[in-house]
């Protein structure tokens, strides 16, 4: 009777161990914006849907022959579907991966592979303090600032090498076809 009653209290702060990990972890993710990087993947997705939407669009619906009327016709035609679109997305997305289930399937056994209970619980401390919180706020604004910066260094020099590309490999198709005979 001992033995199982001690295997029973080792199984239950097991469980509790293993509970303490978890909320810890989804205290974590509560304060590095976790749930909302998930939200903005959805996004992100959104509007890469919104861009093949309307480019298979443009391909499939012979416009040319439309008056203007027509053509806003067609885009409101358009503006609607997609927008039905998005909703059944949504929808399938919250049925099929709810962001609680991603969390506990994806977000938590990876960083239970990285992080042991005792650094999630110094992390926890780190991001919950104004470094921490400091911390945070730039990693999430610097893609942007960077990006930005770049832009204004890089896109003068980039832009003169695409033109130049371009214009060399469009001279070179017109010189094989030229060679070939199709022009």
């Amino acid at each position: 009777m001992k033995i199982f009653l001690a295997i029973a209290l080792l199984l239950a702060s097991f469980t509790s161990m293993a509970d303490s990990y978890d909320d810890d972890l989804k205290k974590l993710f509560e304060l590095t914006g976790i749930k909302n990087n998930y939200a903005g993947l959805n996004n992100v997705i959104i509007n890469q849907m919104q861009a093949g939407f309307f480019q298979a669009a443009d391909q499939n619906i012979d416009a040319k022959t439309l008056t203007e009327d027509q053509k806003k016709q067609v885009g409101e035609m358009l503006k609607a579907r997609f927008g039905e679109m998005v909703k059944g997305y949504q929808s399938y997305i919250s049925e099929k991966m709810p962001y609680e289930t991603v969390e506990a399937e994806v977000y938590m056994p990876l960083y239970k592979e990285t992080y042991s209970h005792d650094e999630v619980k110094e992390l926890v401390t780190f991001y919950d303090s104004p470094v921490g919180k400091k911390t945070i706020e730039f990693s999430q604004n610097i893609p942007e600032q960077a990006a930005k910066k770049s832009a204004e260094k890089y896109d003068p020099i980039i832009s003169d090498y695409v033109k130049l590309s371009i214009s060399e490999n469009i001279a070179l198709v017109k010189k094989e076809m030229t060679d070939k005979g199709l022009q």
